[in-house]
This record gives structure tokens, sequence and C-alpha cells, in this order.
């Protein structure tokens, strides 16, 4: 009965955190979508607040995250060597995406998932005129996002339901949770959930956060980049 009452709250809350990074990763996007008539101060006023909003919900999460973390991962540094690693799985991530790319032509005539049409369509209407809103969304889409959904996909995730020894039972749960958040239709499932086998294999090699976030922000950078250079074409 308690271990079935743990699981209960273990879900409770992780819904919850999920709420809270579609919110994260959506007000940006409303801020675009919706804020074209909207003189400079305010543009600034509300960048500002969400970004101090940003710094202290993430340090909260990740502060209450450390304290399930053993003291010898807490130690652990990201060197030179982990960042080599964290490109090989980058490298990883991106025959992922191409592979899935190719699945989604063959199952629906369509070379992007609706996420990416999304993230693309908004791309598209960032503009010099409100150049503060641009930034932050692709600060959003580069860092805050990797940084909030490693933290609930990978760390919350795995600390709520799992033991240190069941890493394949949290690989492929976790990467089922990531996948359901990201996709319209089942058949983008295979592609996002293969990503998230990817972030948590860099997370469970040392059982380091830090890895899965930064091979988290490498797969984002190159679109969010394209966006930006985009806006000054």
């Amino acid at each position: 009965m308690k271990k079935i009452a743990h699981i209960g709250l273990g879900i409770v809350k992780l819904l919850g955190l999920i709420v809270l990074v579609m919110a994260i990763n959506g007000i940006p996007m409303l801020f675009l979508a919706r804020g074209q008539d909207l003189p400079v101060y305010i543009e600034i006023l509300l960048v500002l607040a969400y970004l101090v909003l940003m710094f202290f919900a993430i340090r909260t999460l990740w502060r209450r995250y450390q304290t399930h973390v053993s003291e010898d991962i807490k130690v652990l540094s990201f060197s030179w060597g982990d960042f080599g690693k964290a490109l090989l799985f980058f490298l990883a991530a991106r025959v992922v995406a191409v592979l899935g790319t190719y699945l989604n032509i063959f199952l629906t005539g369509q070379s992007t998932t609706s996420n990416d049409s999304a993230l693309q369509n908004l791309g598209k209407i960032m503009s010099v005129n409100h150049i503060f809103f641009a930034l932050l969304y692709v600060v959003t889409v580069a860092i805050i996002a990797p940084v909030i959904e490693e933290l609930v996909f990978r760390g919350f995730a795995t600390i709520f339901f799992f033991e240190k020894d069941q890493k394949i039972s949290a690989a492929i749960i976790t990467s089922v949770i990531f996948a359901l958040p990201h996709i319209s239709k089942w058949t983008e499932f295979p592609l996002y959930f293969a990503m998230g086998l990817v972030l948590y294999a860099a997370f469970a090699r040392r059982g380091n956060l830090k890895d899965s976030i930064a091979v988290h922000i490498l797969n984002n950078t190159p679109a969010a980049l394209v966006m930006l250079f985009a806006m000054f074409r």
C-alpha cells in the first residue's frame, strides 16, 4: 500500500512539473504570437520578469533535485572530456533526428513533426521590431527549455519512480513520458522516444544531469541559431 501511495504521489508531482515545463516553454511563444502591438518598455519588462522567474524556478528545482543526489555525484565536474562525450551523444541525437524525419515522411508524407513546425512558424514571426521577445524565444529554445526539461524528464522522473539498478526500466518509461508532451500524432512518437533514450543514456553514463543538459542544449542550439540568423535577413 505504501508503495502504491508513493507511486501515486510521484505521478501527481510529475504531472505538476510537466505542466510547469509546458508553461515555461509556452510563455515566450505567447509573447511572440500576441505581443506584436506592445510598446518596447512593456516588452523589456515582460522579458525581465520572465527571466527572473525562470532563475528562481530553475534554482529551486535544481536544489530540490540535489537533495536526492548522492554526494559522489554532486561533486562531479563537467570537464572537456565530458563535453567531448556530450558531442558524441549529440551526434547520436542527430542520427535519430534524420532517421525520425525519414520515418515521418514515410508514414505521413511530412518532413517535420508538428512540434518542429510550430517552432518554425513562430520563428517566422520573429522580428527586429520586437528583438527582446525574439531573443528570449531563442534563449528559451536553446538553453532554458533543455535545462528545465532535463530536470523534469530525466531528473525527477527518475528519482520519483526508479532505483539505481533499474536503468533499463527508467530509460524506457522516462522516454515515453518525454515523448508524449512533444507529439500531436502517434507517428511522431518513435522520433521523440528515441531522442529520450539518447538523452537518458547521456544522463545515465555518470548519473549526472549536467551531461544530458549539455546534450539537450547542443541538440536545440542549431535550430535556435537558424531562427535567429533568419530574422536578420
